[in-house]
């Protein structure tokens, strides 16, 4: 056994800084709705945690199990907050996989704020914007109907959004792929030894990552994320569910939009389409003035529609998180400057979206300054995604496959299709 004194400092620089308040009662196992009956959390974390065993921790999937819905910082007799304390393990298990890694143990901690908040995107993001218009920093607008793409070409934009957003999804399942070979030592075959008593040995063996058992995991792990079944077995800490959920289908709301664009951008660099579509596209509303029907110009109002509502439901969702964290007092969960940064650059790109979007619905040549500026904090959101708490969701998915694997899934959590309709 390795114990790392710092480990159990870093933990609690994290956000989990109550962690030597636990006196190991396992109340918290006890309440937690989401723990299985069969090797349970979070109380063995919390004690390796506070002894500092950092390889063990780090390897653990349990600790992606937990939602944080705080039902168990809720009864904690010691005020313990486990929650949160499995809260600044998974912070530290991001840091570790993702890769380099020096970036992400830099992103979450407060001190690097103005070097990756600051410094970094007005490198970046200058450079990519004197590339699309090399113009731009002369600080004259341009005239006629406000349009955000005579500022910055819309597919100079689109092509810098790609190739930085790969770029992090690339990272990001490096990371991912680095912890799925920790949990499962080395993601191949499997092996359970048990001991009989005639003292022979009995070998049973499941299939690795590419088994058709892992596939069957996976396929009820996302009918999980999709339907959000695990917030629903949380009962302190409620208003979460509803806030995950509009910022999730939000999120995809505003990839379709983002989609709709690509696929318009089309028409502006001449790529031969099977329909000719228009952009920018037209406000939904605009469909009531149409005379004759038009298939194309719908299907582009559907886009920015759609883009509309995922605006609102990242806000309305990214909002009531942020006022969970704040009041709700049963839950206990501030948070920690890993949660904070993540939840406020989600609101701010939403805020900044919208702004940008009544600007030009008014003509304003505000516009333009608004654009840029929610260029800015989609550029860290999306840049920054394999090393924030972004990257949850790659981590957390391949735990719960795991977990689905190992018939460790929650007792209070259907786990076949059918039980979650």
């Amino acid at each position: 056994m390795e114990v790392d004194p710092k480990f159990a400092r870093e933990i609690i620089a994290l956000g989990g800084k109550d962690l030597k308040k636990c006196m190991q009662c396992a109340n918290c196992s006890v309440v937690c709705p989401l723990s299985p009956e069969d090797d349970p959390f979070p109380r063995k974390e919390m004690i390796w945690a506070q002894w500092g065993l950092r390889k063990r921790l780090l390897k653990d999937p349990n600790v992606w199990l937990c939602y944080n819905c705080a039902d168990c910082s809720a009864y904690c007799p010691r005020d313990a907050k486990p929650g949160q304390v499995l809260n600044a393990i998974r912070a530290r298990v991001i840091s570790e996989y993702a890769w380099p890694k020096f970036i992400g143990k830099i992103l979450n901690q407060p001190w690097g704020f103005p070097i990756f908040v600051i410094i970094v995107p007005a490198i970046i993001l200058g450079a990519l914007i004197a590339w699309a218009n090399p113009g731009i920093f002369t600080g004259a607008l341009p005239s006629g109907a406000v349009e955000t793409s005579k500022l910055l070409p819309i597919e100079n934009v689109e092509i810098a959004g790609f190739v930085l957003g790969g770029l992090a999804l690339l990272i990001g399942l490096i990371g991912m792929w680095r912890y799925w070979l920790a949990i499962t030592d080395g993601g191949g075959m499997e092996y359970t030894v048990k001991p009989l008593e005639n003292a022979e040995v009995e070998i049973k063996g499941k299939s690795g990552f590419m088994g058709l058992y892992f596939f069957e995991a996976f396929f009820f792990v996302l009918r999980d994320i999709l339907y959000h079944n695990w917030f629903k077995a949380c009962d302190a800490n409620k208003p979460r569910f509803p806030a995950h959920l509009l910022i999730f289908y939000g999120f995809i709301g505003l990839a379709l939009a983002a989609a709709g664009d690509v696929i318009g951008i089309g028409e502006v660099v001449g790529v031969e389409l099977p329909v000719k579509l228009v952009y920018p596209p037209p406000w939904p509303w605009e469909i009531l003035s149409m005379k004759e029907f038009d298939a194309a110009y719908a299907i582009m109002a559907l886009f920015k529609l759609v883009g509309l509502l995922g605006g609102i439901a990242v806000i309305v969702g990214s909002a009531v998180a942020i006022w969970n964290r704040l009041f709700n007092k049963r839950s206990k969960e501030l948070g920690s400057y890993y949660d904070w940064f993540f939840l406020l650059v989600v609101l701010l790109v939403g805020i900044t979206g919208y702004c940008v979007a009544i600007a030009r619905l008014f003509e304003s040549t505000a516009a333009y300054w608004l654009y840029l500026i929610h260029l800015y904090f989609v550029f860290m959101l999306l840049v920054y995604a394999p090393y924030s708490k972004f990257a949850h969701m790659l981590y957390r998915t391949v735990a719960m496959i795991y977990a689905w694997t190992r018939d460790r899934y929650p007792k209070n959590v259907p786990k076949y299709f059918w039980e979650a309709i």
